[in-house]
């Protein structure tokens, strides 16, 4: 409710003790007279989004929205602030009529002064605390060189150079590439023909690489060939021979030998020792012992492979990963479903969407004791880890869900602080979630390009200035090389505290024993900044929406049907209360107050002719601008700005739309809701600037209950 009402009430009892010979004032005439009050509101609207539009950033984060970044897209939250709104209105007039007004007036006093630090830390922040310094990109003169596995910390890693060319090198390297430890030169496929791509996995007996006509494995230490096999594939694998009676006979006819394997478009197949050491020998199949992986699994893509325990791998391709156990041999016929890989643990994308890295290691914050999980970041935006047991049973743990596709992760150290950090590739910016509550450094990096995935790999520099080392992160995106560099940033935000703190209790100090009509306007602006930001950035436009349209129905119901928001804000009024803009149309120095009368008698403000407004018809409009800001898609947009922000301007437009409507309502004397207009403004306004500034995707948002 808008709070005119009030207004509008006293200009009548105002025209009802005038001279009858004046007459009824016509429209424009209301709207002259009261044109510095609708000036001042409208400016006091406009201050307060924008204030929350500036403040934005530093609440942009999934460790600050009200529900986390699982809750932005579910519909019951807001519908579970909505009733906690309903319960609060009704316990306010319960106490009103219970002359219980002392406890109001404490009790929303201290929810104001917590909602005002929300405003005054950030402020307080961007004046106190320097910005970190920014990264320092470096781009490297390696090209056509493709990243094709990271190991477990990100400092070591393989890759191949000019796999195109015909002579094509597998190098593994630490050091963002500045030591290397061995290469080893690839063999094309067929003359002429080079090999393309070029896959590995790691054993303990070595380092195992399809290449060309060829399975071969390489010493982990030098790079020399120990074995090979004469087998056409797209992955290796070796299964070490235990004592299980289940593996005393292998496809290989050996004992106390391990069983190679081979993955080739979606069959995985054993080895026979036919092939042994022999390229040109026959193919013998072992088909008892071949087993098909599942729709969505694409063997000459795969993102990660790696052995767990001693029966069970873990692999990743483009739409299919899973847990899968080494087959054992039955020396039967196969039907279908008996030759699938047999999983304890799976996971199929469907659709378009696909995994866009993979990484393994230790993940902050979610498993401390240090077991190792594995992280999976989708097309979609979703990033999601599973911690893995040696036995091959696997549990969902960390899960985040970004606004753009995840081009890369990587579960490294960045400084030697002691455990991991996540780095994540989101579109075309560089994230860092840091420490053991995953807080993201207030800084990026645009990395630029198509959508393609981007490896990454890292390694420490020590900085003798301060406890923690930098780090030397490197990037590969279609075989061009960048490298930057990452210089621990700790922020100091101990006086801004302590600003916050004494800047927040001064203003609730006067606010209580000089209620001004300035007083009241500073803290109510920067409740409503605090307010506005804290809740758009925890909700998807579309639920905010929601959330509009349910408190527009709700604000028409209190104000024309029950009419208990009338007393509400009356009640708040009286109690000196900055629940509400005021906009005086001759401003005094006058304290804003609404005296309770003797039966019968007029009441008295302290202003004439003063305009309120309530803070809910100011914060469900900035909402959807904030909301906007956080989670629409980027787009550059015109005079420098990103799509979003004009998204949110264009809002802010609309709404203000919704109020020089409400006003015409206002000039005439009549009581008003004001959020069905201003809503509904802003709502129009959002889907006009949504649809020039960012296109179809700002509509697209996967909402559900819970």
């Amino acid at each position: 409710m808008s709070g005119d009402g009030f207004a509008a009430k006293r200009r009548a009892e105002k025209a009802a003790r005038a001279p009858v010979e004046q007459g009824p004032r016509s429209l424009v005439d209301e709207l002259k007279g009261q044109a510095g009050s609708m000036a001042g509101m409208a400016g006091m609207f406009i201050v307060t989004i924008l204030l929350a539009m500036k403040i934005q950033p530093f609440y942009d984060r999934d460790d600050l929205r009200a529900f986390g970044a699982e809750g932005a897209t579910k519909a019951g939250f807001v519908l579970l602030e909505l009733f906690f709104i309903f319960i609060f209105t009704a316990l306010i007039i319960y106490m009103a009529r219970n002359n219980l007004q002392k406890f109001i007036r404490w009790g929303v006093l201290g929810v104001l002064w917590i909602a005002m630090l929300y405003a005054l830390y950030p402020l307080a922040a961007m004046v106190l605390v320097p910005d970190a310094p920014p990264f320092t990109e470096d781009s490297l003169d390696t090209s056509e060189a493709y990243i094709v596995a990271v190991e477990e910390g990100g400092a070591n890693f393989f890759y191949v150079d000019d796999p195109m060319s015909g002579n094509g090198t597998l190098r593994y390297v630490g050091n963002a590439g500045e030591i290397e430890y061995w290469s080893h030169d690839v063999v094309p496929e067929v003359e002429g023909n080079p090999q393309s791509t070029v896959q590995i996995s790691r054993t303990a007996d070595g380092i195992i690489m399809c290449e060309g006509t060829q399975w071969i494995l390489l010493d982990a230490e030098d790079g020399t060939q120990l074995e090979d096999h004469g087998r056409d594939c797209e992955l290796g694998l070796r299964y070490e021979y235990t004592s299980s009676p289940a593996f005393d006979e292998t496809c290989d006819g050996q004992d106390d030998a391990p069983q190679d394997w081979m993955i080739e478009d979606r069959r995985l197949e054993a080895i026979p020792y036919w092939n042994d050491g022999d390229i040109s020998g026959g193919i013998y199949d072992c088909s008892d012992w071949r087993r098909n992986f599942p729709e969505g699994f694409d063997g000459s893509n795969i993102l990660f492979v790696q052995d767990i325990g001693t029966e069970h791998f873990l692999i990743v391709s483009t739409q299919w990963a899973g847990m899968v156990e080494y087959p054992k041999g039955d020396n039967g016929p196969q039907t279908d479903e008996q030759a699938m890989v047999v999983t304890t643990w799976s996971k199929t994308l469907s659709g378009s969407e696909v995994f866009t890295g993979a990484t393994f290691g230790a993940v902050p914050g979610v498993n401390s004791s240090g077991q190792d999980s594995l992280v999976l970041s989708t097309s979609s935006g979703h990033i999601t880890g599973w911690e893995v047991s040696d036995d091959g049973t696997i549990e969902e743990g960390l899960s985040m869900s970004l606004s753009e596709t995840v081009r890369g992760v990587l579960l490294a150290d960045c400084c030697s602080g002691g455990e991991n950090d996540l780095w994540v590739i989101e579109g075309d910016s560089l994230r860092i979630f840091m420490g053991s509550s995953l807080v993201e450094m207030p800084r990026s990096l645009e990395i630029g390009g198509d959508d393609s995935r981007i490896p990454m790999a890292l390694h420490n520099v020590e900085n003798n200035e301060t406890q923690f080392d930098d780090g030397i992160l490197l990037i590969e995106q279609d075989g061009a090389w960048s490298s930057m560099r990452y210089t621990v940033h700790i922020s100091d935000y101990s006086s801004t505290t302590i600003v916050a703190l004494v800047l927040s209790i001064t203003l609730l100090l006067v606010l209580i024993f000089e209620p001004r009509w300035y007083v009241i306007n500073t803290v109510g602006i920067l409740v409503g900044a605090g307010t506005i930001t804290m809740l758009g950035v925890s909700f998807v436009p579309w639920i905010i929406i929601l959330f509009m349209v349910l408190a527009a129905i709700y604000d028409a119901w209190a104000v024309y049907k029950s009419k208990h928001m009338l007393e509400l804000a009356d009640t708040m009024v009286g109690l000196e209360l900055p629940v509400m803009l005021v906009a005086p149309q001759k401003p005094s120095h006058g304290r804003v107050r609404v005296d309770r009368p003797e039966e019968g008698a007029p009441r008295k403000r302290g202003l004439d002719e003063t305009m309120l407004m309530g803070l809910g018809d100011v914060i469900f409009p900035g909402l959807l601008c904030i909301s906007a800001m956080t989670w629409l898609p980027d787009a550059s947009g015109p005079m420098g700005l990103e799509g979003p922000v004009w998204v949110a301007i264009g809002t802010m437009i609309g709404s203000l739309v919704g109020y020089c409507v409400l006003m015409t309502y206002v000039a005439r004397g009549k009581p008003q809701a004001g959020l069905p207009l201003l809503n509904g403004g802003a709502i129009l306004g959002y889907f006009i600037s949504a649809a020039i500034f960012i296109g179809s995707s700002a509509f697209a948002f996967n909402v559900s209950l819970f």
